[in-house]
C-alpha cells in the first residue's frame, strides 16, 4: 500500500505503475500462502523479518510483509506487529483494529494493551485509553504504563490524577525524563516552585538538551529568589532559540533583580520587539478557532509558536493538522522540531523519517 500521493507525470504511466505494483504484491501474497503451507516455519521467519524492519525504522516494508502474513493466516503476534507498525505510520484507527484483534486472540499481553492505549490517546479517546492501560497494569507493573495514564489524565485536565501516576512511574523508573519534566511542570502550575526544581534538574541531568525543562527550571528558580541561576537558565534557552519570548522577558527581569540593569533593559527591549509576534499568534489562533479545518492556518500558527519558543502548543496544533492532512510532509518536519525541543529525540527522528518517506513518494 502506498503511503503518499505520487506526482502524476503521465496518466498511462501512472496507472500502469499502479497496476504492476499491486500485481507484484498479489503474487508475493500467493507465494507466501503456498510457502506457509509447505513450510510451517515460513510465517515465523516472516514475523522475525518484520520485527527486524520495525527495529530499523523500515515501517513501510514491515507493513507490506505483515499484510502478506495475515493473508496467509491470522495470528495474534502478526496483528500486534501490524498495529505497532501502523502507530509508527500515524494511522491510529487502523492500528486500533489490529491491536484489538490481537488481544481478542491473546488477552494476556500487557504490552499489547499499552500499544492499544497509545493508539486511543492519539485519537483523543483518553478515557478509554486510561481504562485499557489500567488493564495492562493489572497484568504487569511498568513505569511506562503509569506515564501513559498520566498523559490521559492531563489531556482531560485532571492534574491530581496525573501527578499520582507520574509519581508511581518515577517510583519504578526514577530517571524517566518525560515524567520528571511533566511532574515539574504540574508543580509549577500549582505554584509549588521549590518542589518542582529537583524534578526539572534531574530531567536536565538525563537530557541536557531539553529546552522546555530548562525554561521551566528558570521560572522555578526565579520564583524562589535564585536569580543568578535563573538568568543562566534563560540565557541557555536563548542560545538555542534566540526569539524565545518567555525567556527574553524572564531573563530581563532576572538581570534587573541582579542589578545588571543595562543587560536587563536590553533583554526587555528585545522582548517588546518580539511582542508583535505574540499579536500575530493571537490573530492566527483566533483564525483557527473560526476555521478549525484549515490545515495551513494550523501550520502557520505552529510555526509562529515554535518561533516564540512554545513547543507544547505548537505540537498540539501540528497533531490537529496531521489528522486533517495525514500525508503532508511539512507537518511531520515541524513536529520533529517541536518534539526535539520537548526532549523526545527518538520521536523526532521518527517524524523526520516519515516526512522523508512522504517526500520521496511525491517525487
Amino acid at each position: 500500500m502506498t503511503l503518499g500521493t505520487c506526482r502524476v507525470v503521465g496518466r498511462a504511466g501512472a496507472r500502469s505503475g499502479f497496476r504492476i505494483g499491486w500485481n507484484l504484491i498479489g503474487l508475493a501474497a500467493v507465494w507466501f500462502a503456498v510457502s506457509s503451507l509447505l513450510h510451517p516455519q515460513a510465517s515465523n521467519r516472516a514475523l522475525h523479518q518484520a520485527s527486524q524492519w520495525i527495529d530499523q525504522g523500515r515501517f513501510a516494508q514491515a507493513e507490506a510483509l505483515l499484510r502478506q502474513s495475515l493473508q496467509a493466516g491470522s495470528s495474534p503476534h502478526a496483528h500486534y506487529l501490524m498495529g505497532f507498525t501502523l502507530i509508527r505510520l500515524y494511522r491510529f484507527e487502523e492500528a486500533e483494529s489490529h491491536l484489538r484483534q490481537a488481544l481478542r486472540m491473546d488477552p494476556q499481553q500487557p504490552e499489547w494493551l499499552h500499544a492499544l492505549g497509545k493508539a486511543l490517546i492519539e485519537q483523543g479517546r483518553n478515557k478509554a485509553a486510561f481504562g485499557v492501560l489500567g488493564q495492562a497494569l493489572q497484568q504487569r507493573r511498568e513505569a511506562k504504563y503509569h506515564f501513559a495514564r498520566a498523559m490521559c489524565a492531563l489531556n482531560q485536565g485532571d492534574s491530581r490524577t496525573a501527578e499520582s501516576e507520574l509519581r508511581l512511574c518515577l517510583g519504578q523508573e526514577p530517571g524517566h525524563n518525560e515524567a520528571l519534566f511533566k511532574l515539574g511542570s504540574i508543580l509549577i502550575d500549582r505554584g509549588d516552585y521549590r518542589a518542582a526544581i529537583p524534578f526539572l534538574q534531574s530531567c536536565l541531568k538525563g537530557n541536557p538538551g531539553h529546552l522546555e525543562s530548562r525554561f521551566s527550571l528558570g521560572l522555578a528558580l526565579s520564583r524562589t529568589g535564585r536569580h543568578q541561576e535563573a538568568a543562566e537558565a534563560f540565557e541557555a534557552v536563548l542560545r538555542e532559540v534566540p526569539g524565545h519570548v518567555g525567556a527574553l522577558y524572564n531573563s530581563g527581569r532576572a538581570l534587573m533583580r541582579l542589578n545588571r540593569r543595562q543587560e536587563g533593559r536590553k533583554r526587555l527591549e528585545e522582548f517588546q520587539a518580539k511582542s508583535r509576534l505574540e499579536d500575530q499568534i493571537d490573530f492566527f489562533r483566533k483564525a483557527v478557532q473560526k476555521n478549525p479545518a484549515s490545515v495551513q492556518g494550523r501550520i502557520k500558527l505552529a510555526e509562529m509558536l515554535l518561533q516564540a519558543g512554545n513547543a507544547d502548543p505548537a505540537f498540539e496544533q501540528l497533531m490537529a493538522a496531521r489528522q486533517l492532512a495525514p500525508r503532508q510532509a511539512s507537518i511531520y518536519r515541524l513536529m520533529a522540531q517541536a518534539l526535539r525541543r520537548l526532549g523526545r529525540e527518538q520521536d523526532a527522528r521518527q517524524a523526520e523519517r516519515f516526512a522523508q518517506s512522504l517526500q520521496a513518494r511525491r517525487q
